[in-house]
């Protein structure tokens, strides 16, 4: 879900976002073995079973353990309480990057782009899993370390701030638009973006 910034750092239409999805194939991966430990250990509460995953993923660098070790602690509570949600959370990622980067050309930070990539995440959340679920995927994405600034220079806390609004934003509009296509949901989020009267809010153009 969250991928180190210098993962992207040589391709230009990724400016140090922080929304990039994993391979479906690679999350896929990593719902099948939160099954196959909850169903071998179906005593096992929440904190074990992410306890072994952890301490799993600790030997590898590559592939599924880059899809778990990459999510916040309360992501992954969240994947191990509801994994299949958690997949179609990954899916809703990987559309808001492919849409902010078709409309954008760039997936920023702290600007314009960054605003519509959460609203259209939170937005195609909504559709998949439901907006009081999607609420709960998109406030743990954004449980982290706020202490200091981002590559942009802004403080860390002003972006959370930014993007847990822009993410209510976005799960009403989804509420309010729950049978349109992918790209109908996109072009509403980037009617409502360039509107001189826009939910939105970003911190630099």
């Amino acid at each position: 879900m969250i991928f180190p910034v210098s993962v992207f750092a040589s391709e230009n239409n990724y400016i140090a976002c922080d929304l990039i999805g994993a391979e479906q194939s690679e999350f896929e991966n990593l719902v099948e073995e939160i099954q196959n430990i909850k169903a071998t250990h179906p005593e096992y509460k929440e904190e074990m079973v992410q306890n072994i995953l952890d301490e799993h993923h600790l030997r590898y660098g590559r592939g599924i353990v880059d899809v778990w070790n990459v999510l916040t602690d309360s992501e992954k509570r969240l994947c191990i309480r509801y994994p299949f949600d958690a997949l179609k959370v990954n899916t809703a990622k990987n559309i808001a990057t492919s849409q902010t980067e078709a409309k954008f050309e760039v997936n920023g930070l702290g600007d314009r782009s960054d605003a519509f990539r959460h609203g259209i995440w939170n937005a195609e959340m909504t559709v998949l899993i439901g907006k009081e679920k999607a609420e709960l995927f998109a406030t743990a994405h954004e449980d982290k370390d706020v202490t200091g600034n981002e590559p942009d220079g802004y403080f860390k806390v002003a972006h959370r701030d930014m993007d847990l609004y822009n993410n209510e934003v976005g799960r009403n509009i989804g509420e309010n638009n729950i049978v349109v296509s992918e790209n109908e949901m996109s072009d509403i989020i980037y009617q409502e973006i360039q509107s001189p009267i826009t939910q939105f809010i970003w911190l630099h153009e």
